[in-house]
């Protein structure tokens, strides 16, 4: 029934929408570094990384390449990661991946094209896949019959390496679009892929497809449908299995994973008077997964089962915004997602009755329902030159089933966000903001086994804000904030032990940068939290501390900040005491410590090449126990061709 209604639903859509009818900063904005879309600018990008937080070590390398000088079109792609970790016992993990393009004009409709792709893998845990890796060449052509109608076939070998196993046979890759395909007011695009892997003993193949439809129903209006679908097959080796090798013959069974998904999607936006505008959307997506193992051991205390895993999703969206382009905005949203899931399993012959039962349980439990329906309210208004206020609330009510009588896991939640916030312009170069929220959580069992886990979460914010800015050389911001943040148990009896809790909070901080002379900058920070644990007993609103925090954070760094070089060196110390309570008596029970220089640097050596480098030095230490020496680097390098 939820089907038909949300395909009834994106008709109804459809067919409606295609009928006719703040201050600059002082400090200069920071370069963004070289990143992959950067290569746009010329033929190629290189990069490299290195990082080392405590006993952790990352490498990574990539590389890319493009030309597209007339007739030959070529591409290259990179990139390798290896991160090693260093304990008594060393793990490290390395991937690789490698795709190479090349593509030959032969005329206006027709071109000879190549693809090689590869891909290593390697963990020396003792992990299931820890060794893998796959090559596959490719050769065909691309012809354009006409300019909206493209179709690319290829052929050729792909050699795939699991468990020490190598398997190699023939492949096939080929896709077909169609673009630009305008019918009346309504412009279309498809797009369908597919190949496959005969690696004997093993199969794999991939099928997807899309197709989009974009309809301006008026100048105020337009309307997208979308429908998506993918099934990929992939088949991989299990562990040695000795008594399957023994029983069978079969030393590395195999097991297969197939899994399909459907799309179907609808998204309208529509301006229906000058400050008012609607955009609706709706999409339904089906995902079914099958696992199979050919070879099995029916007599394995726990025999494997074939599964089927089924997932349904709803989602609908509807959303009215206003703006009258004077000072007020809003949002107002309506937002309901549904999401079934159920797990089956299939006997196969010979297969332990008793076992199968029990199984088919287990899997049973794991069937689930969630439904959620979300209300938002979001508002702005500028009170005066001076004063803008703005205004944000928002419900969820969430339903999670469990069709399963052994499982007591149903419940229900409701969340409740409300927020204000308002800002006022003292003068130029002194501003203020006062902001205030309230977050609550009610979560209910609706069995009783587990109904002593119904909680009422409430925090409450509160957190004012300042900054001066005087002249193009100063600024200082400071802010604080107290939290209080309690968890109370429905079912709380005097009786009962106290698990109700409380976490009070308040936080300081203040950060002011100085313009010592040219490029050369001094910041300071600050950075002050007090926070304290208690158990709580709510219907009396009494409070038992536990345990009390007190952090400090100083950081005193000089920077140069140029176009060209950007560096910056400082100090950081930061301080934790720690506290238990005798009675309400509030006695010392730890002290951390963590301090050391900081230090960056950015160097621009072009616009889009950088060398960016980064390292502190920590000492830390804790009860006043000798100091432990933790170094840590990062690298990167972007070098555009």
């Amino acid at each position: 029934m939820r089907i038909h209604h949300a395909f009834l639903l994106i008709i109804v859509l459809h067919f409606a929408a295609t009928a006719p009818a703040i201050h600059a900063q002082i400090v200069p904005p920071e370069p963004q570094p070289a990143d992959s879309s950067a290569a746009l600018a010329g033929p190629g990008l290189l990069s490299f990384g290195f990082e080392r937080n405590v006993n952790t070590y990352l490498w990574d390398f990539g590389g890319s390449w493009r030309t597209d000088a007339t007739p030959w079109r070529i591409s290259a792609d990179e990139r390798f990661q290896r991160t090693l970790i260093r304990t008594d016992r060393s793990t490290v993990k390395d991937e690789q991946s490698l795709n190479l393009g090349a593509e030959h004009d032969l005329s206006e409709q027709v071109a000879l094209t190549a693809s090689f792709s590869s891909f290593i893998f390697s963990d020396n845990r003792a992990l299931a896949l820890n060794d893998l890796s796959t090559n596959k060449a490719l050769l065909g052509a691309r012809w354009t019959p006409i300019p909206e109608v493209q179709v690319a076939p290829m052929a050729g070998v792909s050699i795939d390496n699991q468990q020490g196993i190598e398997d190699r046979g023939f492949m096939y890759a080929a896709t077909a679009r169609l673009q630009d395909l305008t019918i009346g007011r309504t412009a279309a695009q498809a797009e369908l892929y597919s190949s496959a892997e005969y690696i004997d003993p093993r199969f794999q193949q991939e099928h997807r497809g899309s197709a989009d439809f974009f309809a301006r129903f008026a100048e105020e209006g337009l309307n997208r449908t979308q429908l998506l679908f993918r099934s990929v097959r992939r088949e991989f080796y299990l562990p040695y299995d000795s008594s399957l090798e023994a029983s069978r013959g079969v030393a590395f069974p195999i097991e297969s994973r197939d899994e399909r998904i459907v799309t179907l999607s609808n998204a309208l936006q529509y301006q229906m008077t000058d400050p008012l505008r609607l955009a609706a959307s709706i999409d339904l997506t089906q995902r079914d997964i099958t696992r199979m193992r050919p070879q099995r051991n029916p007599d394995d205390a726990i025999p494997f089962f074939d599964a089927d895993i089924s997932e349904f999703r709803l989602n609908g969206n509807l959303q009215l915004l206003y703006d009258d382009r004077s000072g007020t905005k809003g949002e107002l949203r309506m937002e309901l997602n549904e999401r079934e899931e159920v797990h089956e399993i299939n006997t196969f012959d010979g297969a332990n009755p008793t076992a199968f039962t029990r199984q088919q349980a287990l899997e049973q439990q794991k069937n689930n329902a969630i439904e959620q329906a979300q209300l938002g309210l979001q508002l702005s208004h500028a009170l005066t030159a001076r004063d803008t206020l703005w205004l944000s609330a928002s419900t969820v009510k969430m339903q999670y089933d469990t069709p399963s009588e052994e499982n007591y896991d149903d419940r229900d939640e409701l969340f409740v966000l409300a927020g204000l916030r308002w800002a006022h312009r003292f003068s130029p170069v002194f501003h203020a903001s006062l902001a205030g929220d309230v977050n609550l959580r009610h979560t209910v069992f609706i069995f009783a086994e587990r109904s002593a886990n119904n909680t009422w979460n409430r925090v409450i914010r509160l957190s004012p804000a300042t900054e001066l800015r005087l002249g193009p050389s100063f600024v200082s911001r400071n802010a604080a904030e107290v939290v209080a943040n309690y968890t109370v148990y429905d079912f709380e009896t005097a009786g009962q032990s106290q698990r109700s809790f409380s976490l009070r909070q308040l936080t300081v901080s203040d950060s002011t940068l100085l313009r010592v002379g040219g490029v050369i900058w001094a910041e300071a920070q600050v950075h002050f939290r007090f926070y304290e644990r208690g158990e709580l007993r709510w219907s009396a609103f009494t409070l038992r501390p536990l345990q009390y925090f007190d952090e400090r954070t100083f950081s005193l760094s000089l920077l140069r900040l140029g176009e060209q070089v950007r560096a910056a060196l400082g100090f950081r110390f930061f301080e934790q005491r720690r506290y238990g309570y005798d009675g309400l008596t509030r006695k010392e029970a730890g002290t951390l410590r963590s301090y050391g220089p900081t230090a960056s640097m950015r160097l621009r050596l072009s616009p889009a090449t950088d060398i960016l480098a980064e390292g502190w030095y920590q000492f830390t230490s804790e009860n006043e126990s000798a100091s432990r020496v933790t170094p840590n680097v990062s690298l990167r390098v972007f070098w555009n061709l």
